[in-house]
């Protein structure tokens, strides 16, 4: 390489490093604001290294580990999701089997719960009753806000793992085939007033996540089993009836579509199959063009904002700090910061 080419790589290096160290900040004040975003990073299994981000994308600050500084003690094995509720952010450490609540504002440790068998996904109901799905278990475990203990559960006879509500019913998916004998192809429909199961709907193998448009349609991404038993598919439900009104299907069998999502106007789906895909809610066919291609980063989650933005976490080789990318709704990048090992999930605080 001519010395000339050396110079200029070198000093391109240097700006790079110096764009990674200006993107970091400290926890000093404590302050999480209001705009902000929480980045849950999962960890290694068994090394008990997951850990919490926060993202200020008015100043493009990035502070990582602050569950850790904060509340000088670690988060645990594997944190699975992270929920906002009101002033509360609930979080679930599914192989530690712990449900934690933290202040949005500034971190600080409230209340824990202890002995879960390994949650997955938290459901707040209202003001005092929150749902946590459970990935061995064949129950939901009916929460206490106000208490924070442990109150009931509720028997669906299957695993369970992504929960939403809508008009007053809950639906979860049976997501995972781990220890029952039955097909994992059903969204459970329970009544959170009397905490019962009321009904089954039949979907694709392996339903994942779950969003709701803007004309009260169910949709449900499904993988098609982890051993590539069927053609991946999505599924729009009347909820109004319970019924599939349509199923989309992926041509090919040994494709992994996740993390589905919709738009702040409920009008636009998103959701990953190495890239990042988008569809109207009123399409009748799958995209086959992606709105934002992976260029061999592994896209591990995502979010979409209120403003359209699209927030993205790159487990990059599981091993070290991920990063997360943020996009404008068109596809365009606006910044990227390093968060903590495998980032698994994204919330935006209001």
């Amino acid at each position: 390489m001519k010395k000339g080419r050396i110079i200029l790589v070198v000093s391109l290096l240097m700006s790079i490093l110096a764009c990674e160290k200006e993107n970091h900040s400290d926890t000093s004040e404590n302050s999480f604001d209001s705009g902000g975003v929480f980045i849950l990073n999962e960890g290694n299994y068994s090394s008990a290294n997951s850990s919490l981000s926060y993202y200020n994308p008015e100043t493009d600050m990035v502070d990582n580990n602050v569950f850790h500084k904060i509340n000088n003690v670690p988060l645990g094995d594997v944190a699975q999701s992270i929920c906002l509720h009101n002033e509360i952010a609930l979080i679930t450490v599914n192989n530690s089997g712990i449900l934690y609540s933290i202040k949005v504002e500034d971190a600080q440790f409230q209340n824990k719960i202890n002995g879960l068998i390994s949650p997955r996904y938290i459901l707040p109901i209202n003001e005092t009753k929150a749902y946590v799905t459970d990935f061995m278990s064949h129950e939901i475990i009916v929460i206490n806000l106000k208490t924070f203990e442990i109150e009931g559960s509720i028997y669906v006879g299957k695993t369970t793992e992504n929960i939403i509500m809508h008009n007053g019913i809950v639906y979860t998916a049976n997501w995972s085939a781990y220890n029952q004998t039955t097909s994992n192809n059903t969204i459970m429909v329970i009544n959170p007033g009397t905490n019962e199961v009321i009904d089954s709907i039949i979907v694709g193998i392996e339903p994942g996540a779950m969003v709701i448009d803007n004309n009260n349609y169910l949709w449900v991404l499904c993988s098609g089993g982890y051993m590539n038993e069927e053609r991946p598919s999505l599924w729009k439900i009347n909820t109004s009836n319970k019924k599939s009104e349509e199923t989309l299907l992926f041509n090919d069998i040994n494709s992994n579509p996740t993390n589905l999502c919709i738009n702040y106007e409920g009008d636009s789906l998103y959701f990953l199959d190495d890239g990042v895909y988008t569809m109207s809610v009123n399409d009748s066919h799958l995209p086959q063009t992606p709105l934002i291609e992976s260029n061999e980063k592994t896209f591990y989650c995502m979010s979409v904002n209120t403003n359209g933005d699209i927030y993205l976490g790159d487990a990059r080789d599981y091993n070290r700090n991920g990063d997360v990318y943020r996009y404008n709704i068109n596809g365009k990048i606006i910044s990227k910061f390093e968060v903590g090992i495998i980032p698994g999930d994204i919330v935006f605080i209001d």
